[in-house]
């Protein structure tokens, strides 16, 4: 978890001692970092790898977060994935291409929080004591445990000890705030007497000082210090050095505002350990538990974001690449505090990402559990035992596992489910047994793609089903069933092969006008004429939050038309996703002078042009992109192998996240002329929300932007596989908020500033991609 500060010194001698070790060392190649959960080892860890990316002498740098219960396959799949190489091939097939790539190269391998031995040459990685020639080869390990550093055979050991008093201090001011630690010469004593009793641990000094960062009266930093100090009281009956610390960060937890806050942060832990999970699915996830209940489903949303900042906030939750995940630490911690401090290890069953510890993968649930949790175990044949007639379980998750056959899950003897995932499986036919559930309130069945059939009409019990997700299954409704599920408010049936013609959708948007707080569909509609989008357009009357448009046979596409002011569109669509029209040359917005609003799409936030293969331009005529789509915030091209350009992006108020690949005929994204014939004003204030752009596998592109056009708020840019000789910004303007730069190293040595500068202050944040 990257909490720590660059501030914090007293580790630099610790980050040395393994750069030196790693270049220099001929006869230590295991290399492990120690010690105990929070003390800043991932830190360290990352430390190490962007200063490794950087020393030309390594040829291959790669980190893997391995968490608790990974397997070497599951470390394989993460190396070549990291290395860009195949990984649609067999176990051994990816052993051999990892040791045939790693072999004559100078690698490490950095292996993040190890909890058991992995077999290095089973993962196809070469044996680090037997370099060949010139080759360096390096694996470095974090754990906690002793006897991973006796079983993976390291010679040499760094332990992350805590920091000294100084450094807490420092790091403590740093999150509460100095404002907040100054404004009163009590809280500066109480301050330093929380510092003494989180006993210098990296992580309970940030987690406590952001939950304290808001505190301005003397009598709650006073609470504060009683608490953490008869938390050290209770750490004296446990030997386990996690729930000494979780006494500890449970302040954290207990200064949440409300008991929803907690609920929702305490549910996070039913993913992996560092699992990055989606804002969309775990919002989703919680309006799925009752966690969030808005009478609007964009204000769910909303409520649901505000938590998320929240919680990441005050270091509960860490962002990452745009998602969200938890610190193991505060992992373990969460889940401590659901099963009643450790006194009920039943209540919440969940063994996520790994193989179970049961024999046969089987599964006993006992009548206090309420929720079990077995995603990601990867195991073919899970089943799950009842050991009481009597059974409180309301959560299941069974997602991302390989289940085939639901009858050895038992469901009928878990009657008070309310909570059912079984998404990312291999089901090939409806589980009847569902349809007993009758106290069902959320059901995703998205991802099984063999899941054919025509659902049955005893469906229609579930008349307490809210949340209904079918994404990615090729299912279809008999009539009358949907309108039966009165309760309904959500149903996702994008990317839904089976709905190909107009009547097909009439007669499930009949059944759905039937449901009094029907709110939100997902939907695809493909296999038609240009005409046959029109009249659908035109007779859409419900809902449609998330819509995808496919195989529309007309040379030009027209939104304009297409939308016609239609309020059940315009209203609700938040995502667009425009995709395999082969046919269609322009996409066309066109304003009429009768309607202005014709074509305003305004909680549209995502849109994509995937493989568009003849789209040649999208144009615009009196109407502006600003106007159209004044709250986008993602758009991406992916395959539009005719487009030339894409200037009228600049246009786009909120703009966050471009993204344009395999687009092989754009030789520059934005031109200066194009924009003024339109009509934009041309300043440096552009793209002032620009904070993610990537461009790869465009054959053609030379140039992003001409030097008028700047991205002040650029954060993150990737170039892979392109021709790009500049970067889009100079010496003089580069964004302040600029964090890494990712792309092909060829490519990096050759690329220059916009004013041909000197880059060289840009060489610590850059990345290279294989």
């Amino acid at each position: 978890m990257e909490f720590l500060d660059k501030t914090v010194t007293s580790k630099s001698s610790n980050l040395e001692s393994a750069l030196h070790c790693i270049k220099n060392d001929m006869h230590n190649n295991i290399i492990g970092i120690g010690g105990k959960g929070g003390a800043g080892k991932t830190y360290l860890l990352k430390q190490i790898n962007n200063e490794l990316i950087k020393d030309p002498r390594f040829e291959v740098v790669v980190f893997i977060t391995c968490s608790k219960g990974i397997s070497e396959e599951r470390i394989q799949k993460k190396i070549i994935g990291n290395l860009h190489l195949s990984n649609n091939i067999s176990y051994i097939e990816r052993q051999q291409t990892i040791y045939h790539f790693l072999k004559e190269r100078s690698f490490v391998i950095l292996l993040d929080d190890l909890w058991c031995c992995v077999d290095l040459k089973t993962i196809g990685i070469p044996n680090p004591m037997k370099a060949v020639g010139t080759c360096k080869r390096k694996v470095v390990l974090t754990t906690r445990l002793i006897k991973v550093f006796e079983q993976m055979k390291v010679k040499k050991r760094i332990e992350v000890d805590v920091l000294n008093w100084d450094d807490a201090l420092c790091l403590f001011k740093k999150k509460v705030t100095e404002e907040i630690i100054n404004s009163d010469p009590l809280i500066q004593k109480y301050a330093e007497d929380v510092v003494k009793e989180l006993g210098g641990l990296p992580l309970a000094l940030i987690i406590i000082g952001r939950a304290m960062h808001d505190k301005l009266d003397p009598r709650e930093w006073e609470q504060a210090v009683k608490l953490l100090k008869q938390a050290r009281l209770n750490d004296l009956q446990f030997s386990d050095e996690n729930r000494s610390v979780f006494h500890v960060l449970k302040f954290s937890y207990d200064n949440l505002k409300t008991n929803t806050l907690r609920q929702c942060f305490l549910h996070c832990s039913l993913w992996p350990e560092n699992y990055e999970i989606q804002k969309d699915d775990l919002v989703k996830f919680w309006m799925g538990l009752g966690l969030i209940d808005e009478p609007k489903i964009q204000e769910a949303y909303d409520v649901g974001y505000c938590y998320i900042k929240t919680l990441q906030t005050i270091c509960l939750l860490e962002m990452c690449d745009g998602a969200i995940k938890m610190h193991d630490v505060i992992h373990d911690m969460a889940l401590w505090i659901a099963n009643n401090q450790g006194e009920d290890a039943n209540k919440w069953i969940v063994q996520v990402g790994m193989k179970t510890r049961r024999p046969n993968n089987e599964i006993d649930v006992s009548g206090d559990t309420e929720i079990l949790s077995l995603m990601k175990i990867h195991a073919c044949k899970v089943s799950i035992f009842a050991t009481c007639s009597s059974t409180k379980l309301s959560t299941l998750l069974l997602n991302k596992n390989y289940i085939e056959d639901s009858k050895t899950l038992q469901l009928e003897l878990f009657p008070k489910l309310t909570f059912l995932d079984l998404s990312s499986n291999d089901l090939e036919s409806f589980p009847i047994e569902i349809c007993k559930l009758v106290h069902l309130r959320f059901l995703n069945l998205s991802n099984n793609i063999h899941l054919n059939s025509l659902l049955p009409e005893e469906l229609g019990a579930l008349t307490n089903l809210k949340y209904l997700f079918l994404q990615y299954t090729e299912c279809t409704f008999p009539r009358k069933v949907l309108s039966n599920m009165k309760a309904l408010r959500v149903l996702d049936l994008r990317y839904y092969s089976m709905v190909e013609s107009l009547q097909t959708f009439l007669g499930l948007q009949e059944d759905l006008q039937c449901l009094p707080d029907f709110k939100a569909l997902g939907f695809s509609f493909s296999n038609s004429s240009t005409h046959d989008f029109q009249e659908f357009s035109q007779k859409v009357s419900v809902p449609i939050r998330w819509l995808k448009l496919r195989n529309c046979d007309g040379k030009t596409l027209s939104f304009s038309s297409f939308f016609l002011g239609n309020s059940h569109l315009q209203s609700n669509l938040i995502s667009i996703d425009i995709s395999y029209m082969h046919d269609v040359k322009f996409v066309k917005f066109e304003g009429i002078k009768k309607n202005p609003n014709v074509c305003y799409l305004g909680e549209l936030e995502t849109l994509s042009f995937d493989d568009m293969f003849d789209m040649k331009e999208v144009i615009w005529k009196r109407l502006n992109p600003k106007d159209v789509f004044p709250k986008l915030q993602f758009l991406r091209f992916w395959n539009c192998i005719e487009l030339t350009s894409i200037s009228w992006v600049v246009d786009l108020p909120c703009i966050r996240e471009l993204y344009v690949a395999r687009c092989d005929n754009i030789k520059q994204l934005i031109r200066v002329h194009e924009l003024k014939n339109s009509g934009v004003k041309v300043s440096p204030h552009l793209f002032p929300f620009l904070k993610t752009m990537s461009v790869e596998y465009n054959s053609k592109l030379k140039r992003i932007s001409d030097p008028t056009i700047t991205f002040p708020a650029l954060e993150f840019l990737t170039v892979f596989h392109c021709k790009l000789k500049k970067l889009p910004f100079n010496s003089s303007n580069i964004p302040k908020k600029l964090k890494l730069i990712s792309g092909d190293e060829e490519w990096w040595n050759n690329v220059e500033m916009e004013d041909g500068g000197n880059k060289s202050s840009l060489q610590p944040i850059f990345e290279k991609l294989w």
